[in-house]
């Protein structure tokens, strides 16, 4: 594997060009497995598909207090640790021990199973969604939903393939589903403090959150060509495989596993359409990163929106100053909220205008982490029909934002975004 941008502009430009009309051609969805009609009363029976930290705090923190009428019948992951030791975690969860699989596929073929929850490598998200849909499976995947170029294809099949059928698909962007965020959405229509000119936002840990990650040390433990999925072959790496997080081949970095959440949140209390234009800078400073990891420790993305406003994002690993915080910039003050994933009690005030008045609480009261909410909300569409609060089209526009802020980062100049042709330029 190489960590030069020249052979990664050369390889994702070849993937594309050579992916794209196979991918495109693609994109009309295969006839969707049968879906069982899930009444009001009755139990959502979910898969899970990854087991590694994410996918179990999601259902011990968010699944399960949420108290939703679900149980997790099924799991599946690659890391034979994860099939030995899960189950009996899950077990003591939900009060029965879920099959286990190795292979995904075989999970969605699990006629028990009514819903998934996607929680694999950024790479996998894409795919395993399109797979999932035409098993018949509602689905609820984890953030971004494609965090490269090389993914783009991938992305207009999944938007595609989700639009045609009845699955309910809600991305695991759960900070549009705090009370927090529905008051920023209305106060941004109410107009009162005047035009929204720039969004900005940071989040960042004193040391890059994939260096300690731990996974197979040898390939007889996993399977080395599931994880690699759509990605060049290449011999086992322990490292790659743990710390899949901090490589740019795999991902974005926090473009995609940060950026994502900040952004989908401007695009929910906005209701703006995609972005034009992304420029970027970055790279590794950050003295305790690993040095076998490619992805930048400092970051910042600038995307401009057609109605007038831009954003920044910034993730500076080495320092904590600034993290959790957003800022939304109106010609008479401002409004700070925390991050995308949580932004909390937003607050508002005259700060950096000349106007005068003091800061106000958009509500009265914190709300709670609004992880339960957001699942509530995927299990109440399952139920009874409608749109969930993050569907497939604002996963499909945080994406199109991560891969435009990745594409102006690789290519270090402005890129734009062709909506009709769905390409970057």
């Amino acid at each position: 594997m190489t960590n030069t941008n020249k052979t990664r502009r050369e390889f994702l430009e070849t993937a594309v060009a050579m992916g794209a009309i196979a991918g495109l051609a693609a994109a009309q969805p295969g006839a969707a497995g049968a879906a069982r009609v899930i009444g009001a009363n009755d139990r959502i029976n979910i898969g899970l598909i990854g087991c590694g930290g994410r996918g179990r705090w999601v259902l011990q923190n968010m699944v399960h207090p949420a108290n939703a009428n679900t149980a997790l019948v099924a799991v599946c992951d690659i890391w034979k640790q994860r099939q030995e030791t899960y189950p009996g975690e899950a077990e003591k969860l939900y009060g029965l021990k879920p099959k286990v699989y190795a292979d995904y596929r075989e999970l969605l073929a699990d006629a028990d199973v009514d819903a998934v929850i996607i929680a694999t490598p950024d790479h996998q998200h894409c795919g395993q969604t399109v797979d999932a849909v035409q098993a018949g499976k509602h689905v609820y995947v984890e953030k971004p939903l494609a965090p490269v170029l090389a993914d783009l294809p991938g992305l207009i099949k999944c938007r595609e393939t989700v639009q045609a059928s009845k699955m309910v698909v809600q991305m695991g962007t759960q900070g549009v589903s705090s009370p927090g965020a529905r008051a920023i959405k209305d106060f941004v229509a109410s107009n009162k403090l005047g035009k929204l000119f720039r969004v900005e936002s940071s989040e960042s840990t004193l040391r890059p959150y994939w260096i300690n990650y731990k996974g197979p040390q040898s390939e007889a433990e996993t399977n080395w060509e599931a994880f690699l999925y759509n990605r060049a072959k290449r011999p086992f790496d322990a490292h790659l495989h743990a710390c899949w997080m901090g490589y740019y081949d795999i991902t974005s970095g926090a473009i995609g596993g940060w950026m994502s959440h900040f952004i989908n949140l401007v695009h929910f209390v906005t209701g703006s359409g995609l972005p034009v234009s992304a420029t970027a800078w970055g790279g590794r400073y950050e003295c305790g990163d690993d040095p076998r990891c490619d992805a930048p420790d400092q970051v910042t993305v600038m995307l401009d929106y057609e109605q007038g406003f831009h954003t920044q994002f910034t993730s500076h690993f080495g320092s904590c100053i600034d993290a959790e915080m957003t800022r939304f910039m109106f010609e008479k003050g401002v409004l700070k909220c925390g991050f995308g994933h949580d932004v909390g009690n937003p607050v508002f005030s005259a700060e950096g205008t000349e106007k005068n008045y003091t800061e106000q609480k958009l509500l009265e009261e914190t709300p709670p982490y609004p992880g339960q909410e957001h699942i509530q909300n995927w299990c109440d569409c399952i139920r009874n029909g409608g749109v969930p609060n993050a569907d497939i089209e604002f996963g499909y526009r945080h994406a199109i934002a991560v891969l435009l802020g990745d594409q102006a980062y690789v290519q270090k100049r402005k890129v734009s975004f062709d909506k009709e042709k769905q390409e970057i330029v």
